[in-house]
């Protein structure tokens, strides 16, 4: 008992003498900052004001690398505000937006109070808005505005800055508004400085994810309007070329004469009505399938990957190439071999508007399935400069045909280039087994 008794009061006075120590290393640290010489108090305040600059840029890089990725511009609002609060040390940041008819509101709101900022409407006379319009900076404390200078939303704040972001087309885009809690840190010029910089990038980030946003949508309608004129131009006109084969057949077979009609002629014409009506039928199929292809399938479909290629050759071509798909494409291919496939397209239309001076091209994908599984693209222009037979001499040949060649060799298919042996113009043939 004596024992444990001596061991409790050792522990205690070694506590004792821990605490004491922290207690005199403590008031040598306050010591220590009351002595703080003007020099290093300049010192930790450039310190500061680095490390907040520091911030800021980061905020902005981390602004301008989203503006390359995102699609939707709200994303682009979101982070703003989050990453300004963030750069700022404030309580709060929001974006008050100006929107048609000349109204404006705040469309996104974190932090302190965000809930009760969001989605308020400010009126023109406001500061706030007056910012946006002017270009210039602003910072103020609520005790001190006017009531007619701060707008109802951010009475419930101590400290404020109102930066503008980026006009667009000279008309303005809205505000930057950084606040605090009332006790809370008071902002000076250096705090508007840094956030002026930060929403104008900002700004220049929103306006070109809507425009990227804006170029999407065209891009649908200009693709709807390419599937229109390819049904118009090539599946109608087909079923009506078929219509037409057909009353020709039947007035041959039911016109009376000396001589029987010629059964195996007839059955032949008839087998070609069908292969037409097949063709128009796998037409409309492709058409059907790029009308429900989602957003996210259209990013990594291989037959929207295709069709996209073949869009952009138009611009070298003067037209739009017709595409027809015939097959499970994107269930069977692989995204490798996916990506040899979109290469060998762009490569044929690439050679097609260089050497063929043609007015059409039909570009065919076809999947067969059954014991030998393969992918076949088949290539046919009208040009009138057809090119010479391909023979596998890369040495010898145009690199786009070598290139050509060598895909196919490297999946273990094939490839074929030459003059069409049916009809003008030039063929060219890849296949590869899947």
């Amino acid at each position: 008992m004596t024992c444990e008794a001596g061991s409790l009061r050792k522990q205690r006075r070694r506590q004792a003498a821990e605490l004491h120590g922290r207690q005199a290393a403590r008031g040598q640290l306050k010591i220590e900052a009351m002595s703080e010489s003007p020099e290093i108090a300049a010192l930790r305040a450039d310190l500061a004001a680095a490390r907040r600059r520091e911030s800021w840029l980061s905020a902005a890089t981390d602004v301008i690398t989203l503006m390359l990725l995102a699609e939707d511009p709200h994303e682009v609002l979101v982070l703003v505000a989050e990453r300004a609060r963030e750069a700022s040390g404030a309580d709060h940041c929001s974006l008050l937006l100006h929107h048609e008819g000349g109204t404006w509101r705040v469309d996104v709101a974190t932090g302190l109070a965000a809930d009760e900022v969001r989605g308020a409407w400010v009126e023109p006379h406001r500061r706030s808005v007056e910012v946006a319009l002017t270009g210039r900076a602003f910072v103020m404390e609520a005790g001190d505005a006017e009531p007619e200078e701060l707008a109802p939303p951010y009475r419930r704040f101590g400290a404020l800055v109102y930066a503008a972001l980026a006009q667009r087309d000279d008309r303005p885009i809205g505000t930057l508004v950084l606040a605090n809690a009332p006790g809370r840190r008071t902002f000076d010029d250096e705090d508007a400085r840094l956030a002026t910089a930060f929403a104008h990038q900002a700004g220049l980030a929103l306006a070109l994810t809507e425009a990227r946003a804006a170029e999407d949508r065209l891009a649908v309608y200009a693709d709807r309007e390419r599937i229109a004129r390819d049904l118009h131009d090539l599946t109608i006109q087909r079923i009506f070329a078929a219509g037409l084969s057909l009353q020709t057949l039947r007035r041959r077979l039911t016109l009376p004469g000396p001589e029987p009609p010629d059964l195996p002629a007839a059955a032949d014409r008839l087998d070609a009505v069908m292969d037409e009506l097949d063709a128009a039928i796998a037409e409309i199929r492709t058409t059907i399938f790029d009308l429900q292809l989602s957003a996210d399938q259209e990013a990594t479909s291989t037959r929207a990957r295709v069709l996209r290629e073949a869009s952009r050759a138009a611009r070298v071509l003067g037209f739009e190439p017709s595409v027809r798909f015939t097959g499970p494409l994107d269930s069977l291919v692989t995204a490798g071999t996916g990506a040899h496939l979109v290469a060998a397209v762009r490569e044929t239309l690439a050679n097609t508007a260089k050497h063929a001076g043609a007015t059409r091209v039909e570009v065919v994908v076809t999947v067969e399935t059954g014991p030998a599984t393969t992918l076949t693209l088949d290539v046919h222009d009208d040009g009138g400069a057809p090119m010479p037979a391909w023979e596998p001499n890369p040495r010898t040949a145009a690199q786009g045909l070598a290139n050509l060649a060598a895909r196919a060799d490297e999946l273990g298919g094939s490839f074929h280039a030459g003059p069409a042996e049916e009809a003008e113009g030039t063929r060219v043939v890849w296949r590869v087994p899947l």
